[in-house]
């Protein structure tokens, strides 16, 4: 065995066992349902058995071996005729491909259908030129079809280029309904078989067609797998999306009752403040309604204006009894919308609010190193942080906020708390997920 037919044989058993494995997976996933999937199958099919064909001839006439004649000739029978098997499912996909994305036209499907043709016809001049000149030979061992350069040789070319120059035609003019990686996918199926048969025309103890269709195969493959890839990710966002337009819808009914409860209390108290309070609701909702139906992230100072808003709603209440101090040090960065506002809101109904004489929140936004800071703290009534919530509709809030976080910046929210002693909620935003 010498060094060409050595690594011809290596190659085709590495594509068998390549092509086996891609088969196996093309047929096991979601995508094995697809029509474009079951033709593309079949090309692995196709072309399995024309490479155990290939390696069964070459191990023949490596060791020659009277008793398997007959099978020699099936072998020389069997190789010549994946070539335009490929080529009819190729035409077949590239059809199926087209559909899917537009009509086809009545010129490009009768071009398939010549394409088709040329396909059958060689398939069939091959079947009979070969059934001919095979069956009567009593010893085939060192027969080599691609050696043969004759006029059966000369037109199954002919026609297999043919078929050829339609594929390419099509796809070429349906290219706009393509992406990128799906052109590129296609022309493969030309592109590298035309640069085996170049490569071998100065090699020639390498046979490359049988390694190219491989190639090939992989190819679009891994085309495969990138689309399944980008439909798993669309279908994640898509459901993160989901869930956060659910939180929200959550969470914007609760603010809207606070604050309009605000109003409504400074309506008996105070009429002139509820006017001016209703007014500075109605100005707040107008500018930051954009902010408010978000489902992406804002920036942290476009999120304090928005506590500054509802706390200002607040003050007109609680007057004195409610002080707000911010300490804002860092606000290059982004978080969910309505992410630091309900856990003021907490501060202020369950921490200041049920304080006799009031009390103060502390707003501090920092960063260190890794990530960014946003510290809620206030010095109200705390809570025992091992027991249940009793208002569920706060816990919910805090809950939404959490999730949200966790979903959109891969960041943490912790609470801790002290009977008599006040509240703090600490949010930590990585920094390489900050947008």
């Amino acid at each position: 065995m010498n060094t060409a037919e050595y690594i011809n044989i290596s190659v085709n058993i590495a594509g068998v066992v390549f092509c086996l494995l891609i088969l196996f997976f093309v047929a096991s996933s979601e995508y094995g349902k697809l029509k474009r999937s079951r033709i593309f199958s079949r090309i692995i099919i196709v072309h399995i058995v024309g490479t155990l064909a290939t390696i069964i001839d070459s191990l023949l006439n490596i060791h020659v071996v009277p008793e398997a004649d007959v099978i020699k000739k099936i072998m020389i029978i069997i190789i010549p005729l994946g070539g335009p098997l490929i080529l009819l499912f190729f035409i077949d996909l590239i059809l199926t491909i087209f559909k899917e994305k537009t009509a086809i036209s009545k010129a490009a499907q009768n071009a398939s259908y010549i394409a088709k043709a040329l396909c059958v016809i060689d398939i069939a001049i091959t079947l009979i030129f070969l059934s001919v000149i095979m069956l009567p030979m009593t010893s085939p061992s060192h027969y080599s079809v691609s050696s043969e350069h004759n006029a059966w040789f000369v037109l199954s070319q002919t026609l297999s280029l043919g078929c050829m120059v339609i594929g390419a035609v099509l796809f070429t003019a349906y290219k706009k309904f393509l992406s990128i990686r799906e052109f590129l996918t296609l022309s493969s199926y030309i592109v590298f078989p035309i640069a085996a048969i170049l490569i071998e025309l100065f090699f020639l103890e390498l046979t490359l067609i049988t390694f190219s269709i491989t190639l090939v195969i992989f190819i679009y493959y891994a085309s495969i797998q990138s689309e399944l890839s980008q439909k798993v990710k669309q279908k994640e966002l898509e459901l993160t999306e989901s869930k956060i337009a659910i939180m929200l819808t959550q969470i914007q009914p609760h603010f809207l009752h606070n604050a309009l409860s605000a109003i409504a209390h400074l309506c008996t108290e105070n009429p002139e403040r509820a006017k001016k309070a209703s007014l500075d609701f109605s100005a707040y909702l107008r500018s930051n309604m954009e902010s408010l139906s978000n489902k992406g992230l804002i920036g942290v100072e476009k999120e304090l204006n928005h506590v500054k808003g509802y706390l200002d709603l607040e003050r007109a209440i609680y007057g004195n009894a409610l002080n707000v101090v911010y300490n804002v040090e860092s606000d290059n960065f982004s978080l969910p919308p309505l992410t630091i506002q309900p856990i003021v809101e907490n501060a202020v109904k369950h921490g200041i609010g049920e304080k006799e004489g009031g009390g103060t929140i502390t707003i501090s936004v920092a960063e260190t190193d890794s990530e960014h800071l946003v510290v809620v703290s206030d010095d109200g009534v705390g809570y025992d942080v091992s027991s249940p919530r009793q208002d569920n509709c706060a816990h919910i809030g805090i809950e939404n906020v959490r999730q949200r976080i966790k979903e959109q910046c891969d960041g943490t929210l912790e609470i801790s708390s002290k009977t008599g002693k006040g509240t703090t909620a600490v949010i930590k935003i990585p920094k390489t997920n900050f947008i």
